[in-house]
């Protein structure tokens, strides 16, 4: 959640919460932009309420690794600490470094103030949809420009294939919920990533060789 980036100060992450249900999409879609990543995610949920499954084209639930095609060969960089995918790339992977801002004191972790020397030598590179929210996606995606391949990943990532196409990306890789009502059910009572299983499925886009 990017509690991290929210202040100690203040026992309400959202000033406005009590108004915001009900909120129509043209008021909810420019908060993508806010710098408070709270808001942002409101916006970004919006944006994926809005996507039309039908302009995602063909997708596939293989392996992310295999479609990667990463061997020990390959340098990998991951913004955002995405386990179990993390474990599955070292086990593939010849070298594999791990940025996250919330974790940056964590063992593993490599400083996001590194980013800069770091990423510029992967070959692969995989972007958390996070990087949406904390408007870190841009500055990544330019230090990632020599990487064969840079994939967006996240039960979050928009699957709206053109747009990433053009920045760059060669592979989305997200999930299409299939239960609504139960989605949100599981995201009120405190419900994470690990709990969408049931509810969606995986999706990978693959953008271009």
């Amino acid at each position: 959640m990017l509690r991290h980036r929210l202040g100690k100060s203040s026992c309400s992450l959202l000033p406005e919460a009590g108004s915001l249900s009900g909120m129509t999409a043209d008021r909810a879609l420019p908060l993508l932009r806010s710098p408070n990543p709270v808001e942002a995610s409101i916006g970004l949920a919006a944006l994926n309420a809005l996507v039309d499954e039908g302009e995602a084209g063909e997708s596939s639930n293989d392996d992310l690794v295999e479609m990667l095609g990463i061997t020990p060969k390959d340098r990998v960089g991951m913004v955002g600490d995405i386990m179990p995918l993390l474990r599955m790339i070292r086990d593939h992977a010849g070298h594999c470094v791990v940025f996250d801002e919330g974790k940056n004191e964590e063992k593993g972790i490599t400083s996001t103030d590194l980013e800069g020397e770091e990423l510029p030598g992967c070959s692969v590179v995989l972007l958390s949809a996070t990087t949406l929210l904390n408007g870190t996606f841009d500055d990544v995606l330019s230090m990632a420009s020599g990487a064969r391949e840079i994939c967006v990943i996240g039960p979050s990532a928009p699957l709206l294939p053109d747009i990433f196409r053009e920045r760059g990306v060669t592979l989305l890789s997200g999930r299409r919920f299939t239960d609504a009502d139960r989605l949100l059910r599981i995201v009120s009572e405190a419900g994470g990533t690990r709990c969408f299983g049931p509810v969606s499925v995986k999706v990978n886009i693959r953008l271009r060789k």
